[in-house]
């Protein structure tokens, strides 16, 4: 059996034998043994919050409402796209699904890294043509100006954050295998994988509005917009939403 680990390039995976496709055993009841294919999910430009306690989602939004109105915003996955499919910005594109098996049976339940629960809007990055020297910081003053800071959102995310989202997915494997949940019926189990998978979201998206480590998008860049923002609006402390 494939590990449930690694990224896979395959076009399908199969089980050996009689064995259960998640944990690898033979001796529970119901063993999952499907054939394990691609789910096809490919990176989608998001923007809007929503899905599990949207109301106080919105609340850490100008107006209540996202995306804001306020500053220019970009979406944001909360938990990361590259943790789920590999590759999918390479060139040539080469998408593969990191954790094939856990992204199938998300897949069955209709599940995607892009749905509204996995969204989180924070301050853009600089416009293009802009020379200002602070342009990285424009929309996150606005966005403290208004009341309602978030991290700024720049690209290429710091590592730490990366890896905390693909421990996040691989945490969820480990604890189906431990308390041996594969032996569910296959729908209660599924079902059991997607709402474990809608905490981590969940967890990811506070943290994220929090700022707190490790979902910190750009660690060294924050502080600076920070001190911009402090200096330019004449205030001496930001704090974010704690949710």
């Amino acid at each position: 059996m494939t590990d449930i680990g690694e990224a896979v390039a395959v076009s399908v995976i199969t089980v050996d034998e009689d064995k259960c496709i998640f944990c690898g055993k033979s001796d529970h009841e119901n063993p999952k043994k499907e054939i394990i294919k691609p789910t096809g999910w490919v990176r989608d430009a998001i923007e809007g919050v929503g899905g599990r306690f949207s109301a106080a989602k919105k609340e850490i939004y100008p107006d209540g409402v996202s995306p804001p109105q306020k500053y220019r915003a970009e979406g944001h996955h909360c938990l990361a796209f590259s943790s789920f499919i590999v590759g999918a910005q390479s060139k040539p594109p080469n998408p593969k699904d990191r954790f094939a098996v856990l992204n199938y049976y998300l897949n069955e339940k209709e599940y995607n890294p892009n749905d509204i629960n996995n969204r989180i809007d924070l301050p853009g990055r600089r416009e293009l043509g802009d020379t200002d020297e602070h342009r990285q910081y424009k929309e996150f003053t606005k966005a403290v100006d208004a009341g309602k800071p978030l991290q700024p959102h720049i690209g290429g995310h710091a590592d730490k954050f990366m890896n905390a989202s693909s421990h996040a997915l691989r945490n969820i494997i480990r604890a189906v295998q431990q308390n041996n949940l594969c032996k569910l019926p296959d729908d209660e189990f599924k079902n059991k994988i997607l709402s474990k998978v809608q905490d981590a979201e969940d967890k990811a998206f506070k943290k994220t509005a929090g700022v707190i480590s490790p979902w910190i998008c750009h660690p060294e860049p924050i502080k600076k917009a920070e001190e911009h923002a402090k200096k330019t609006l004449g205030i001496s402390e930001i704090v974010y939403p704690k949710l």
